[in-house]
């Protein structure tokens, strides 16, 4: 007897440590926090999720390998983690926040929390409550950046009666919702600056655009994403040669216009944008077209902020890569391997998987080095799709279950098999009847 419960504790315990294999999702978000990797919510299944998964960074690993190395995150306490998609999320010092996004997908189920944050230190959620919170209207596919000063600058976006019970109009916005996370309060600095400086011209409301700080720390650049039009009556994709950059000093507004003999990416939305370190360089990867749920081909490349000048990269090792993306989350990791994770591919196939960059060489690699030394390719290899063997699930842009700005994304029903969970069944079911 006393065998028999020693071996179901030992297949108990083998079965709390086990990996889990994530369901394909977009839309979701990711943030490195602590040497780890944690990525929550996202659309799966056709519905927004609370799935809430980390990666440990701390060790090296091979990519292929890798793709069941994820854990749950159960947290402690009593919060409600609510489902959500679409959303921002913003990488603090031990924790990370979500703001905003789609929520329950429902015109008549609300994000009770329009701000959360979850706390690596001591595996914990809370809601943010700060001061002016009532008078900031919650939206989706909006941007938001952390600056020096610990403030959160969110513009952009859509809100309407999805994103909030009180939002009978749909807005899109093309005004700042500021969150200072010292004070703990929300301001709405256009509401002052255009009597306090000399406010130059405001650009029409985007959404599902990038943005991203500057080294500097001094301005935000704003790349890509869906635009209305002076006369607020339709969404196009904006200009990809024209970078919207706000000063966060002076408030004012400046549209950079890239040179017309340089190569110009395609309209975008739902892409990325990364801060190369120690440089004046963007590292935009994938998107999709703007008026539908399709992959952009042209889907890597560097921005220079200084000229304002793309380059397309062929990164070296593309049957390592993960080829054309959108909805996906990019995320770096000491300063040199940048993480592309989940998402849609070019079939409108959503992934489970992730492929990692080394962005000292441009290049995929196929052993993720925890220390960020890579050894530079010899050759490199025209561009590839990912992985075939992650899980999927497909895209369909008749459904009508998840609404974007601009059009209808939604996935078919995926059932995933966990085969570690069989390998570790078989063997707990081996070593009992072998001592029965």
């Amino acid at each position: 007897m006393m065998k028999l419960v020693n071996i179901l504790l030992l297949c108990t315990s083998i079965s709390l440590v086990q990996a889990v294999l994530p369901t394909p999702r977009y839309n979701g978000g990711c943030a490195v926090i602590n040497q780890h990797i944690y990525c929550y919510g996202g659309t799966a299944n056709r519905v927004p999720t609370s799935d809430h998964y980390s990666l440990d960074l701390t060790r090296d690993f091979s990519v292929a390998n890798s793709i069941e190395s994820w854990n749950n995150v159960v947290p402690v306490g009593g919060f409600t983690v609510e489902p959500n998609s679409l959303f921002s999320i913003v990488p603090l010092n031990d924790s990370y926040l979500i703001h905003g996004g789609l929520g329950y997908g429902s015109s008549t189920q609300h994000l009770k929390n329009t701000t959360v944050i979850y706390h690596a230190s001591n595996n914990s959620w809370s809601a943010l409550q700060a001061q002016n919170q009532t008078l900031m209207m919650p939206s989706r596919e909006e941007t938001c950046t952390l600056d020096p000063s610990y403030r959160m600058w969110t513009w952009g976006g859509i809100s309407d009666n999805t994103t909030a019970i009180n939002i009978n109009k749909t807005t899109y916005h093309d005004e700042f919702q500021v969150l200072d996370l010292k004070a703990l309060a929300w301001s709405f600095p256009d509401n002052d600056t255009k009597t306090s400086f000399q406010h130059t011209s405001v650009p029409n409301p985007r959404l599902a655009h990038t943005a991203t700080l500057s080294a500097s720390g001094q301005s935000i650049y704003y790349i890509g994403g869906l635009e209305m039009n002076d006369s607020g009556t339709s969404l196009s994709g904006a200009p990809m040669n024209e970078i919207l950059e706000y000063n966060i000093t002076s408030g004012n507004w400046t549209t950079h216009t890239s040179p017309k003999n340089t190569t110009i990416p395609a309209p975008r939305r739902l892409h990325t944008a990364t801060l190369i370190p120690n440089s004046d360089l963007i590292f935009v990867y994938g998107g999709s077209v703007t008026d539908a749920s399709n992959a952009v081909a042209d889907y890597s490349y560097l921005l220079n902020t200084t000229s304002f000048i793309w380059t397309p990269i062929n990164i070296a090792n593309a049957n390592l890569g993960a080829g054309p993306r959108f909805g996906h989350s990019a995320v770096l990791h000491n300063d040199r391997s940048l993480f592309i994770i989940f998402g849609a591919d070019d079939l409108g196939i959503l992934r489970n998987d992730f492929a990692v960059i080394d962005v000292g060489h441009y290049q995929w690699v196929s052993d993720f080095k925890s220390n960020g030394n890579y050894e530079s390719a010899i050759t490199a290899t025209p561009s590839s799709s990912a992985s075939p063997t992650a899980s999927t699930s497909i895209i369909n842009t008749n459904s009508n279950s998840e609404k974007s700005s601009s059009t209808q994304t939604n996935e078919f029903p995926f059932i995933s098999l966990n085969y570690m969970k069989t390998v570790y069944l078989m063997i707990g079911t081996m070593i009992l009847f072998t001592f029965l």
